[in-house]
């Protein structure tokens, strides 16, 4: 398709490696998306996905996948669902994918598109993210799709030791795609962050955006851990 191919070339022109390359072009990224935007489907458009949000900024989606440098046995964690399109992508590169999208209709709809794509190795959740019930457990991964205006601590505490978290970090105009590996061998905590590429995002649900801020978001790790309270799993 004449449209798919500058699409990858585009992202190829941008520095995305190729490994997260092969994972994008294996995903049929159509199926993703209302027919009435195929237009905008082979581009670096954000689409319209439903419940006042669209898809992410393809650009910058691959480069965050692409800091995780997710390998076969890999676990991950993916904060925003939203239209199950990158879902797909990191499905493609990790043994298993656990998903959580605030919106239920949308994880609804992400669900039946991923399965359909044939992926099976992913556990969908409909919630907020930064207030969990239950355990999850450890992750190797974790990618958030939204911005978070200070470090999400709730999220990257489920990192394993040797994990990566990636986030958009900074205020709604703009943020800066963020990076923390969990070294516990790091002389000090900021040793493990590391900042890249300017990036723009929809807010986080919850106590970490600016959408739903309340109180002050204590810097430090949380004492518990959990899953949203409404939930869908394959």
């Amino acid at each position: 398709m004449k449209d798919k191919s500058r699409y990858l070339k585009l992202l190829k022109e941008a520095g995305i490696g190729e490994t997260v390359m092969d994972a994008i072009e294996s995903v049929d990224k159509p199926r993703f998306f209302d027919r009435i935007f195929a237009e905008q489907v082979y581009t670096l458009d954000r689409i319209p996905i439903g419940a006042g949000q669209k898809s992410d900024d393809p650009v910058a989606m691959a480069r965050m996948i692409g800091h995780l440098d997710i390998k076969k046995g890999t676990r991950v964690l993916e904060v925003g669902t939203g239209s199950g399109y990158s879902t797909a992508v990191l499905a493609t590169l990790a043994k298993e994918v656990v998903t959580i999208e605030f919106h239920e209709d949308l994880a609804r709809l992400a669900k039946e598109r991923v399965i359909g794509e044939g992926h099976r190795g992913v556990r969908f959740y409909a919630g907020d993210a930064t207030d969990f019930d239950g355990p999850l457990g450890d992750f190797d991964a974790v990618i958030v799709f939204a911005a978070c205006m200070r470090t999400p601590y709730f999220l990257i505490n489920t990192v394993k030791p040797g994990g990566v978290a990636v986030y958009p970090m900074g205020p709604a105009h703009q943020q800066q795609i963020a990076c923390f590996t969990n070294n516990e061998e790091a002389r000090k905590v900021s040793d493990n962050f590391r900042f890249y590429e300017m990036c723009s995002f929809d807010s986080i649900r919850g106590v970490y955006g600016w959408v739903d801020q309340g109180e002050p978001v204590p810097d430090h790790e949380p004492e518990e851990r959990g899953v949203p309270e409404k939930s869908e799993e394959q």
